[in-house]
């Protein structure tokens, strides 16, 4: 047998070296880890190998009746696999599998080998506790570092030793990797159901005294420096089957050892051993309200947490334990915590914080490498800013932290500043209120005193700020429509002479010159320009909410003002938008092949110039215009719509079935009278006309300019890409790279290697960044804050105490209430939003904003009062609410619900019907 290919080997001792993934699946290697390191107590035992059971199934035709039961998951998503198709039923089909392999015994030389394992693992005499066995699965694509399949597959406890017995639940273990979780598990992460494979694990069974679980990182809230320890009397699956309540300890550890908190359960009920085999379930009340284990036990458990997590080269486990009755504590599984974010390149001492940069702009992907050196660093549009404001002093790249594809911004000194802090925590709110939440947890712990305050650099710079602004704000609120005009020509010049410049830059090393150079420059020259036009309209806006705050319904009234709210520049598009509809709604010919044809066929015939002659002309005139636009556009290397337009090409389709009564240049004028009345009634309400009118024009003159800055930015990178887009085209045609859109797949210091030749496995590097991309893709949940420690914030606004359950609690941003079906939207590109229906979806950038013409209203997990999002639902008229957290996943695509955008509550009123029309309208 020792010159067979280990891979070909039915059985593996536990501490064999041939033990693999491949060969024992996760769960049995990390065991063997363990096993043969030789410091750890695991139970004896041995593994019947990943090879056995493809043999099992290879026999007697069983390949074959597992391939026809899962035919008819072919084609399907997970949508489909949980629900959504009806004439799939998972339990059926994992019913039929597990039958199939009931009918079957394991080969007579397996079981030979078997019987001869269990003779040299487990003879009579050689356990103190008794030769019963644990069989455990061992599934290849479980417990790995990227994917735990926890709790998918069969364990069996307290089994018999007769050969015969292990064997038959050893065909159940096999079978269990057809369990309705694990089909659907691999079918939602596009793992091949066929390339799966199930080994298992049979051990000497601890009858222990008590069993828990230890994770040596908060799985809760990250932070790597805390160990979470659940624990119950008697076997470890009433606390993995939730049974019991059990002890639970949060211990900090550093220079000492500290419990943190602990919660004593009432473990009323527990799983026993039975004598001559299996288990039972029984009620035991004793030992509520006694702990389990003492404090030096659970001290003893941490350190042991920490010795196995340093095996694993320092990877946070998840460990399964249990102490017999003899006092001896066993490891009886150990897998990485698959679901801790990753931690920021930053030592975890001194305590740092960061802020979600993709959260404030409503960006739920990663941002390309391209784009991340766009935004970060000494030659990006945000260090640009903040080496002019600092004099220097910051913006050098250590600002911000590349986690996970994401980038985020080091709060840490202005959390530690108590000027800084005072103006972040009151800001943060208009922007993300979820951050101010995150925050809020995390400034407590320690390294995150307030240590200084304003000093003289810093009082000087905003003196020297202020003394540019302050003049210029005053003119302006004198002023205010000279004043955006103004702004509106200068912003257009300074587009005009990037343009210019442009024309002259040849050569990839001059392109990434030019766009650091640009970049780096812009921020500053749009910021000092932008902020003496806004601020008149923000100030004027604080006043009528300071002035009407004992008014009934105060901010919806005030926040009425600014519907309908000219000047904007994404309104002005989504209004421009749908004109561009009423011009294919009036040719009949350019209507129907719209409204027949996909969106993604429609982008294909329009960049070939191939669609009906009205609708390609109206189609041209908007790109013209707002081309450099797209999906999640802040995000340099994501194409804009003159490259893909598929996205634009479904609002289009949506825009095509508005009736007249609901159009959106109509619903804007209605909004335009709504806030003159709202004006009116605030004068009269508050007995000071003259002034709500100057306050309230300052507000309708000027805020619409908030799109502006952000207009002018996109302008400029779409200048920029056009150029590097044709240098990508030069390199692949010379067969450096595959495709031009390769090159926003790397960073500026990679692309000027390019440019010199020095780049070396360009393409497979390439080929590793999609594959990044795409794996980061598929990250459900994003923090909005995270630390050094580990602590990452995931959750949302704070539920108000009088929501009922069932219900939502956000941050109201837009006034209203609209009762509607929800449409659940990841990527306006792939969803049809149909007229009324509401808006669920992460985050907005103002590419989704041509949506808002066609919603009900609006549901999001990111943004404040300030965001884009926001401000346009308001301008709309549509209730609008953020901060939910885990919107996308609480809610479903056709639940009814009524959306308050006054209170902040969404309630769920009926659950989703399942009957919609050809257009996806539900009936």
């Amino acid at each position: 047998m020792s010159n067979k290919d280990p891979e070909s080997l039915f059985i593996l001792s536990l501490d064999s070296p041939h033990s693999t993934l491949v060969t024992t699946g996760g769960k049995g290697h990390n065991l063997s880890v363990l096993s043969r390191n030789g410091s750890f107590p695991v139970p004896n035992g041995f593994c019947v190998t990943v090879a056995a059971y493809r043999d099992f199934v290879a026999s007697g035709g069983l390949r074959e009746e597992i391939e026809g039961a899962l035919s008819l998951l072919n084609g399907k998503g997970d949508d489909d696999v949980e629900g959504g198709d009806k004439d799939i039923n998972v339990e059926e089909i994992s019913t039929q599998i597990r039958s199939a392999f009931q009918t079957r015994t394991l080969s007579q030389s397996l079981q030979s080998q078997i019987a001869t394992a269990l003779l040299n693992h487990f003879p009579n005499n050689s356990e103190s506790n008794n030769t019963f066995l644990a069989v455990r699965s061992s599934a290849t694509c479980e417990d790995m570092p990227d994917a735990s399949f926890a709790g998918q597959h069969d364990t069996y406890l307290n089994v018999s030793p007769d050969p015969d017995n292990v064997c038959r639940h050893i065909i159940d273990c096999f079978s269990s990797l057809f369990t309705p979780r694990a089909i659907i598990y691999r079918q939602t992460n596009s793992i091949n159901h066929l390339d799966a494979g199930m080994a298992v694990v049979v051990q000497a069974m601890v009858q222990s005294r008590c069993s828990g679980v230890l994770f040596t990182a908060n799985p809760v809230n990250g932070r790597r420096n805390e160990t979470v320890l659940e624990v119950i009397p008697g076997l470890g699956e009433a606390l993995v089957s939730g049974l019991t309540e059990p002890d639970r300890y949060i211990v900090k550890r550093g220079e000492e050892i500290r419990i943190k908190d602990q919660r004593i359960g009432k473990k009323a009920k527990a799983i026993q051993s039975v004598e001559g085999g299996g288990v039972q379930e029984v009620v035991d009340t004793t030992g509520e309200g006694t702990a389990v284990l003492t404090e030096d036990q659970v001290k003893d458990l941490v350190v042991l947490g920490q010795q196995v997590s340093a095996l694993f080269e320092n990877t946070p486990q998840d460990i399964e334990f249990a102490i017999s009755k003899e006092g001896i504590t066993y490891v009886v599984q150990s897998r990485p915590i698959t679901t801790l974010f990753p931690l920021p390149n930053v030592p975890p001492e001194p305590l740092q914080v960061f802020i979600s940069f993709n959260a404030v702009q409503g960006i739920s992907a990663p941002i390309f490498p391209a784009g991340q050196d766009a935004l970060n660093g000494p030659n990006g549009l945000l260090g640009g800013l903040l080496r002019y404001l600092s004099w220097g002093r910051w913006g050098n790249g250590l600002l911000f932290q590349r986690v996970a594809g994401r980038l985020y911004v080091n709060a840490t000194g202005i959390m530690r500043n108590s000027f800084g802090r005072s103006i972040y925590m009151k800001l943060l709110p208009l922007a993300e209120p979820g951050i101010l939440a995150g925050l809020e947890e995390e400034i407590h712990e320690p390294g995150l005193e307030i240590a200084g305050g304003l000093n003289l650099k810093l009082i000087l710079r905003l003196m020297s700020i202020g003394i540019v602004v302050l003049p210029r704000y005053i003119l302006n609120m004198m002023f205010p429509d000279r004043a955006r005009k103004r702004i509106y020509t200068f912003f257009d010049e300074v587009v005009a002479n990037v343009g210019k410049e442009a024309e002259n830059v040849t050569g990839l090393a001059d392109v990434i010159d030019f766009k650091q150079k640009t970049m780096t420059g812009l921020f500053p020259k749009v910021l000092m320009n932008f902020l003496p036009c806004a601020a008149p309209a923000m100030h004027s806006m604080m006043l009528l909410m300071r002035l009407s705050e004992k008014l009934p319904d105060a901010k919806d009234q005030v926040l009425t003002i600014t519907r309908g709210l000219p000047h904007n520049v994404t309104t002005e598009m989504d209004l421009k938008l749908w004109k561009v509809a009423k011009a294919i709604q009036s040719d009949d010919t350019s209507h129907e092949h719209i409204r027949s044809v996909e969106a993604t066929m429609l982008a294909k015939e329009y960049l070939t110039k191939r669609l009906p002659g009205k609708a390609q002309t109206a189609i041209e005139e908007f790109m013209h215009e707002y081309g450099m636009r797209g999906l999640y556009e802040i995000d340099f290397g994501r194409p804009r719509w003159r490259e893909e337009p598929t996205p634009l090409m479904q609002t289009l389709k949506t825009y095509i079935d508005i009736d007249e009564g609901n159009a959106p240049d109509e619903i804007f004028a209605a909004g335009e009278v709504a806030a003159e009345r709202s004006i009116r009634n605030l004068g009269m309400n508050l007995g000071k006309p003259w002034l709500i009118s100057f306050l309230a024009r300052r507000v309708r003159a000027l805020a619409g300019v908030r799109e502006l800055p952000k207009f002018t930015i996109i302008r400029v990178m779409g200048i920029i890409r056009a150029k590097l887009l044709d240098e990508g085209e030069k390199l692949a045609n010379m067969g450096l790279i595959g495709e031009a859109t390769d090159l926003f797949l790397l960073y500026d210091d990679e692309l000027n290697a390019l440019a010199k030749g020095d780049l070396k496995n360009c393409k497979a590097l390439i080929a590793q960044r999609k594959e990044e991309m795409t794996k980061e893709n598929g990250r459900k949940r994003i923090p909005r804050v995270i630390a050094s420690d580990g602590f990452a914030f995931f959750g949302g606004v704070v539920r108000k105490a009088n929501v009922k359950d069932g219900d939502l609690c956000g941050e109201p941003v837009s006034p209203g209430v609209y009762e509607g079906r929800i449409r659940v939207v990841h990527d306006p590109s792939k969803t049809k939003l149909s007229p009324g229906e509401i808006l669920c979806c992460h985050g907005t950038d103002p590419s989704w904003t041509p949506l808002f013409l066609s919603a009900g209203a609006l549901v999001m997990e990111v943004g404040g009062a300030m965001t884009h999002g926001s401000v346009v639902a308001r301008e709309y008229g549509i209730p609008a609410i953020v901060g939910l957290e885990c919107v996308t996943e609480k809610l479903t695509t056709g639940q009814l619900v009524r959306v308050d955008g006054s209170s902040g509550i969404v309630e769920v009123l009926e659950d989703a019907e399942t009957k919609q029309d050809e257009n996806g309208v539900y009936v």
